[in-house]
């Protein structure tokens, strides 16, 4: 066999519908990063949207301590995933994303398995460090491996495909595990009795999604052992790839997108339970009538999410940044205006303001995943997530006091006023260093030329098993 014939084969590539995968990644590596997405935002979500329970059921918190509780909680974890998510970017450089994933998938799955037979609420913080950790190390996983196993003409494609499963994942929290007491209580099970099945059950679907993720994604490293960086390096590529403007506007975008999702969460389902007094409605009777409002804004990033990654991958991904910037701060800073997340009229805008921090997430995962180098993406895409776990810190205490002092409609606004003056920065990138366009772009200046796209171009290959490695094409800067 020649040589010639040899490298054709090496580089020879699998599909999964329109996503064009990397040499070596196949469609099974894919399948199952999809549903470990699932599992895992699921879980990752899940935290916040089924604690309540254990506060009110099993340790008996009043409603005026659990806001204290809550945070608390929240505040310690974002802590533990500053100082740890960094390494654990690191460390899957050195020895690949697999067994990363997996030790996070198992401790979220200890996390919440020893969550509800808690007993008094430092036993609480202590048992949701477990979780801390394991989430620190699955949030940068997911979002390395789905920059690794794409073609970069498809990497907005799956980040779209991977974000309408996160959101399913959040929709099955809630709409199915979360209803498991219920459920148990109507058949004559205790309260905390019900509640520890409800946290053992997604304990076990940690544990089931671990095991599957070992057997079913790619092993190896995206470099070869003599080409790997060092720790050294790694723990510096982060700060040194800022000096890339692309780079640092996909941290800057990243620090807004992951607060979006926080401020969504705890401020607007406050508003609408303060709101409900004026509705003549209790606290359950205010959420329920807003939970026709989540979902439609659920229901609406279900189905935009994967037409948005289609569109990432068709433009110059400056271009898509400034794009989801726009629907995010238009949607963030129009709660300004609306009379109150109870009043189906201002569904629109709520619609709108979905649409944004969604996209946020999606343009800002393309954007450094394309830039990035292809043997520190894990350290460069964990430093990213450290930037949104500092601005969900940020935006949960400042919000939280700007909420009581100035109004509910203030953490918005302020958000909405921080992601119109990224929106002129972008704008400036895009004139000044707008990169490279993705290849297939109709926007792309064409060359006359019959090859193939160079398959390793910002694309992962792990080949800590193979002989032979397509080309990197190197980042634009």
């Amino acid at each position: 066999m020649t040589a010639s014939t040899q490298a054709g084969q090496a580089a020879k590539t699998e599909r999964l519908g329109p996503i064009h995968l990397m040499p070596g990644v196949t469609p099974m590596n894919v399948v199952t990063k999809l549903y470990a997405a699932f599992i895992c935002i699921g879980m990752l979500t899940g935290m916040s949207i089924l604690q309540g329970y254990i506060l009110t059921e099993h340790l008996g918190l009043s409603r005026g301590e659990q806001g204290n509780a809550a945070g608390t909680l929240a505040f310690w974890t974002e802590i533990v995933a500053i100082f740890l998510i960094t390494p654990f970017g690191v460390l899957s450089d050195r020895i690949g994303r697999r067994p990363v994933l997996v030790f996070g998938i198992v401790m979220m799955g200890i996390g919440y398995g020893l969550y509800p037979f808690a007993e008094t609420l430092g036993e609480l913080l202590f048992y949701r460090m477990f979780y801390a950790v394991g989430m620190a190390s699955v949030s940068a996983m997911l979002a390395s491996i789905t920059n690794d196993y794409p073609q970069d003409r498809s990497r907005g494609k799956l980040i779209g495909i991977s974000s309408a499963l996160n959101v399913i994942g959040v929709m099955f929290i809630s709409g199915v595990i979360a209803q498991i007491p219920n459920v148990l209580i109507g058949q004559g099970y205790d309260s905390v009795s019900a509640g520890k099945v409800m946290f053992l059950v997604v304990a076990c679907l940690g544990i089931i999604t671990a095991l599957l993720s070992q057997l079913g994604l790619k092993g190896g490293t995206v470099v070869k052992p003599k080409d790997r960086s060092t720790f050294k390096e790694l723990m510096q590529a982060g700060l040194r790839s800022a000096k890339n403007p692309r780079i640092s506007l996909a941290y800057a975008g990243a620090f807004a997108a992951r607060s979006d999702l926080v401020i969504k969460a705890l401020f607007l389902s406050l508003w609408a339970i303060q709101d409900g007094r004026t509705y003549g409605l209790d606290s359950g009777g205010a959420m329920a009538r807003f939970g026709l409002i989540l979902t439609a804004m659920s229901l609406a990033s279900l189905i935009a999410n994967p037409f948005f990654g289609w569109f990432i991958d068709r433009v110059n991904r400056v271009t898509a940044f400034m794009v989801a910037l726009a629907f995010a701060s238009i949607g963030y800073a129009s709660m300004g205006i609306i009379t109150s997340p109870l009043d189906y009229w201002m569904m629109p805008y709520f619609i709108v303001l979905s649409l944004g921090s969604s996209f946020m997430l999606q343009a800002s995962l393309g954007l450094i995943g394309q830039e990035a180098p292809i043997k520190e993406r894990g350290s460069i895409i964990a430093l990213s997530g450290m930037f949104g776990a500092i601005g969900i810190l940020i935006f949960s205490k400042g919000g939280g006091i700007i909420f009581d002092a100035w109004g509910p409609w203030a953490p918005f606004v302020v958000a909405g006023t921080y992601q119109a003056v990224l929106f002129v920065i972008a704008g400036i990138i895009r004139v000044m260093a707008p990169g490279d366009f993705v290849e297939g772009s109709p926007w792309k200046p064409q060359v006359e030329s019959d090859e193939e796209e160079p398959l390793a171009a910002s694309g992962a290959i792990e080949v800590t098993n193979t002989s032979a490695q397509a080309p990197e094409k190197p980042a634009a800067n």
